[in-house]
């Protein structure tokens, strides 16, 4: 019987109706080394562009049209199956005639005579492009994801690391300089109360300044803090107490100007507060300004705030940065990019300095470590 005549019987009329109605390419080789095609479905030509006549005619045309990546292990596996007379099932890249690279998913059972011989291979080839391309973007997507939790989790311990040598800080001073203070007034009513005939004018004036200088010290560390005003009266209040309080030890002229439509959330105006605070900071202790402006406005669904002083300036290198005081650099451009935001510094010598930041207008407290400096 010849090929065609047994593939006619192979496949009546109805079958083959079947056969042709299935999204897939449909085929039957030989179980020779270069899978001989004795059959294939008119599906080919929609999916890879060739004709079944083109197919059949080349034997190594499913060869020369793998994917140079992927021609060494489909080969193998299909030796493989060829030698054991098993399952092949395998998934590559093939290109089509016109230059484009699709996946297949093709598996065939090997059809076997009575003496364990493989008469021939029967098989199916589906397109799965799609389902690979998806697969690559959730895992692409799922890279990106894991990459960002971890860089979340590092900033996360800087910032908290940042937050305890803040609190180290504010206790060193709190220490170092009201309670010193109050310690020595102690000391004095003490020795007053066991000499009573020591107590005069002069006396008591000295530990009224004593007491006084302790209240404004501590005055001061609640502004560093949290002032009242920030929740009481918002953030541009609140910055123009700071200000203010600031320029009377240092002589500044100040200004604060306020271009708010909308309020920003509790936790994004403490953020933008810390963050203006270190630029104050910072310009008071290494700028030599002798004035500074703060301003505030709504910008791109958020709130944004300058510093800007007219101090020496500096070289626009990151690493020259000065260090400021308190939460430094970084951790301030960290703080805000965790909420969402950024930090941008512009500077040059002798041309003061300029500090913007831009958060939106409400994230959540655990999003940045707002509440907890």
């Amino acid at each position: 019987m010849s090929e065609e005549a047994w593939l006619d019987d192979l496949h009546p009329e109805a079958f083959k109706t079947l056969v042709e109605g299935v999204p897939a390419i449909l085929y039957i080789d030989r179980p020779d080394e270069l899978s001989t095609n004795l059959y294939t479905s008119p599906q080919l030509e929609p999916i890879l562009g060739f004709t079944a006549e083109e197919w059949r005619d080349d034997p190594e045309l499913w060869r020369k049209q793998l994917h140079p990546d992927d021609v060494e292990r489909a080969l193998a596996t299909h030796r493989t199956s060829n030698t054991n007379a098993t399952l092949y099932l395998d998934e590559y890249r093939i290109r089509t005639k016109d230059g484009r690279t699709l996946w297949m998913r093709d598996e065939a059972v090997p059809v076997l005579g009575d003496d364990g011989r493989i008469l021939y291979w029967r098989g199916v080839m589906l397109d799965i492009t799609d389902r690979k391309e998806a697969e690559d973007k959730l895992r692409r997507s799922l890279d990106v994801l894991r990459r960002t939790l971890q860089q979340r989790r590092e900033l996360a311990q800087r910032l908290q690391h940042a937050q305890e040598e803040e609190r180290r800080r504010i206790a060193a001073d709190i220490h170092d300089d009201p309670i010193q203070v109050m310690s020595a007034v102690d000391m004095r009513l003490q020795m007053l109360r066991d000499a009573p005939e020591s107590l005069t004018s002069e006396t008591i004036a000295e530990i009224e300044g004593e007491v006084a200088t302790a209240i404004e010290r501590l005055r001061s560390l609640l502004f560093e803090l949290r002032p009242s005003s920030l929740e009481r009266e918002g953030l541009a209040a609140a910055l123009r107490v700071y200000v203010e309080h600031t320029a009377k030890m240092t002589g500044w002229s100040v200004e604060v100007v306020d271009h708010l439509a909308a309020p920003p959330s509790p936790d994004v105006a403490a953020l933008l507060y810390r963050i203006a605070q270190e630029a104050i900071v910072n310009a008071r202790k290494h700028a030599d300004a002798s004035s500074v402006r703060a301003e505030i406005g709504n910008a791109a669904d958020g709130v944004i705030v300058r510093v800007i002083d007219d101090g020496r300036g500096f070289a626009p290198d990151v690493s020259a940065l000065p260090r400021p005081g308190h939460l430094g650099v970084s951790t301030m451009q960290e703080r805000a990019e965790l909420a969402g935001g950024w930090v941008r510094i512009t500077s040059g010598p002798g041309q003061g300095t300029t500090v913007e930041c831009w958060l939106p207008a409400h994230v959540q407290a655990g999003d940045a470590g707002l509440a907890s400096v």
